[in-house]
C-alpha cells in the first residue's frame, strides 16, 4: 500500500464532500442559476440549507469517514461497538446548527436510539439510505486487495445506523470498489467490478427490503457513460435515468458511474459529482475516495485540497499516516 493512495483517497472524500455541499437538494437547473459551473469551492447561496457554513466546509460525509478510521485503529479492525463510540464523538463535536443540518436523517434516528438505551445491533433497523456507503473509505483501505475482509469491516461500520440490505450493499460496494483502487495493477474494469461484487454480497446481508439491485443500477450507469457523445451528455443522462436521490441504488450507482466517465481522474469525477445535482456532496465524496485511492494525491489540486483542510482544521497526511501504520502493523503480524 502506498501512501499517496491513502492520502488520496482521503483528499478525494474531503474535497468531494466540501465541492458538492453548496449545490446539494439542488437540480442542474439550479446549479447552473446559482454557480454557472462549480469548479472551486463555493459558499451555498441564501436560502440554502447550508447557507451558515463556509465554502470547503465538510459536511457528514467526511466527518463520519475520519470517524470510522478512528474506530479501526491503532489495529485496523472495527466492530459495532467502536463505530458507535467514534460516530457519537463526532455528533459531539458539532455545533447543534451545523449538525442539524448536515446529518443524514438515519444516521440520527439511529444515534438518538443507542444514546437513549436501545441496542446498536438493532437501532439501524430502519436504515437504509447512503449514509453508510459515504464513509467506509478507511475499511476499503485497511482490506486493499481483501474483498471479504472489506466486506464485513464494512459491515461492521454501517450496522449501528444502516442495518437494511440495500444500504449495506452500498456500503460494501465503495469499500470494495477502494480496496481494489488501492491496490498496485487496479484499472478501471477491476474497480467496477469489485464494486459490483461488494454490492452483490451486501444484498445478502442485513435486513430484507424491496428494492432495485444497486448492481443492475451500475450496469446502467456505465451503459449510459459509454453511450453519451459527450461528458455533459452522460452526466445528464445518469441524473435523469439512473438518479441522484440519498437512495443506495441511485447516488451510489451514479457515484460509480461518474468514476467511469472521469477514467479515475478524481478532480474530473469531483466536479460532475458537485454539478449532477441531487445528493451532489455524498455523489462527489464517493466518486471522489474510488477516485482517489486508485490515482493517489499526486492527481488532485492541492490548492483546493489545502484550502478543505484550512476551513475544517483537517490534517489529512497525519489521518493518512494513522491508517498507513495500521496496515504496516497488520502486515508484519501476518
Amino acid at each position: 500500500m502506498e501512501l499517496t493512495k491513502i492520502h488520496g483517497c482521503l483528499a478525494g472524500l474531503a474535497l468531494g464532500d466540501a465541492m458538492g455541499m453548496p449545490s446539494e437538494f439542488y437540480s442542474p437547473d439550479q446549479i447552473e442559476q446559482n454557480f454557472g459551473r462549480i469548479e472551486v469551492l463555493e459558499k451555498a447561496p441564501a436560502g440554502h440549507p447550508h447557507q451558515i457554513m463556509e465554502a470547503g466546509q465538510i459536511t457528514d460525509d467526511t466527518g463520519q469517514g475520519i470517524a470510522i478510521a478512528h474506530a479501526c485503529l491503532p489495529t485496523g479492525e472495527i466492530n459495532i461497538e467502536s463505530s458507535v463510540r467514534y460516530l457519537l464523538e463526532w455528533e459531539d463535536s458539532l455545533p447543534p446548527d451545523i449538525l442539524r443540518v448536515i446529518e443524514g436523517p438515519s444516521t440520527r434516528a439511529a444515534l438518538q436510539e443507542i444514546r437513549q438505551g436501545g441496542d446498536p445491533h438493532r437501532s439501524g433497523r430502519n436504515g437504509k439510505t447512503n449514509g453508510a456507503a459515504m464513509r467506509v473509505a478507511a475499511v476499503g483501505l485497511l482490506h486493499a486487495g481483501d474483498f471479504a475482509g472489506a466486506c464485513q469491516a464494512a459491515i461492521a461500520a454501517s450496522f449501528p445506523t444502516h442495518a437494511v440490505n440495500i444500504a449495506l450493499s452500498g456500503a460494501a460496494c465503495v469499500a470494495c470498489a477502494v480496496a481494489e483502487a488501492a491496490t498496485e495493477n487496479a484499472t478501471l474494469p477491476s474497480i467496477l467490478q469489485a464494486a459490483k461484487n461488494g454490492a452483490e454480497f451486501g444484498m445478502t446481508q442485513g435486513i430484507w427490503t424491496w428494492s432495485t439491485a444497486l448492481t443492475n443500477r451500475i450496469d446502467l450507469a456505465v451503459q449510459l457513460v459509454e453511450r453519451s457523445a459527450s461528458e455533459s451528455d452522460a452526466v445528464n443522462a445518469i441524473y435523469r435515468f439512473v438518479g441522484v436521490d440519498m437512495l443506495v441504488p441511485e447516488s451510489v450507482a451514479a457515484a460509480i458511474g461518474l468514476v467511469a466517465l472521469a477514467q479515475g481522474d478524481p478532480m474530473k469525477a469531483i466536479r460532475f459529482g458537485a454539478n449532477i445535482g441531487g445528493d451532489t456532496d455524498t455523489i462527489a465524496a464517493i466518486a471522489g475516495q474510488i477516485c482517489g485511492a486508485w490515482r493517489g494525491i499526486e492527481a488532485f489540486d492541492l490548492r483546493l485540497v489545502h484550502q478543505v483542510e484550512k476551513v475544517n482544521h483537517l490534517n489529512l497526511m497525519d489521518e493518512s499516516l494513522k491508517l498507513f501504520s495500521a496496515i504496516e502493523g497488520r502486515k508484519n503480524l501476518s
